[in-house]
């Protein structure tokens, strides 16, 4: 996962409004990381939710309410939930939070924001792009958040967009509608989706890539 890959080497903080998604993206990180050797850092109480989402997480996954229990030899990880792990003693720090709390200049700033049911953007502030996320179940998977039909209506309307210049709402929705073979209830379906999800924004009456 890309995720892992952004978060696995140095220190970040990743803040969401949502501790449900947070405590997922817990579970796999402790899962992708676990052979290095993972300490999670918690309150008792989202100790617990944890513990019944990894399960038998194996040897090398500690679980502590302070931090000064956290750290271990070699290129183990800290991941602490609602903690603010600032000092905890290794190179790899993933502190996880609701909380607006301030960051040292040496942790990475990225944001999780809930742009649909079960759907989720990872956000990096100054970087280019985004990792949506998506909830099915118990797992969460890298992905648009987009079915095929409506990837390919966002590419028609990005096309659209190039070769016509300005489109309004109308202009979306009909060419949606037209190339896709669809209904006018089911393009605007697709259009409204696209919106929500950050793809696309309406501003005056006209559509912009968001």
């Amino acid at each position: 996962m890309r995720l892992i890959d952004a978060l696995s080497a140095g220190r970040h903080i990743v803040y969401s409004t949502d501790l449900n998604i947070l405590l997922k993206l817990a579970a796999i990180l402790v899962e992708e990381l676990k052979p290095r050797g993972v300490y999670v850092v918690a309150e008792g109480g989202v100790l617990g939710l944890l513990a019944g989402m990894i399960g038998e997480a194996g040897g090398r996954v500690f679980l502590a309410e302070d931090v000064e229990e956290a750290g271990g030899p070699g290129d183990s990880v800290v991941i602490c939930i609602n903690k603010p792990c600032f000092t905890a003693p290794s190179s790899s720090v993933i502190v996880l939070t609701t909380e607006r709390v301030r960051a040292p200049g040496s942790f990475t700033r990225h944001y999780l924001r809930r742009l649909d049911w079960g759907v989720y953007a990872f956000e990096t502030p100054g970087e280019a792009g985004r990792v949506v996320l998506t909830v099915k179940g118990s797992r969460v998977v890298e992905g648009t958040g987009l079915t095929p039909v409506e990837e390919k209506a966002l590419d028609l309307v990005r096309n659209a967009m190039l070769e016509y210049g300005e489109l309004k709402v109308g202009d979306a929705v009909f060419i949606i509608e037209r190339e896709l073979g669809v209904s006018r209830d089911a393009a605007r379906r697709i259009f409204s989706k696209l919106v929500s999800l950050k793809y696309l924004r309406v501003r005056g009456g006209a559509v912009e890539l968001a």
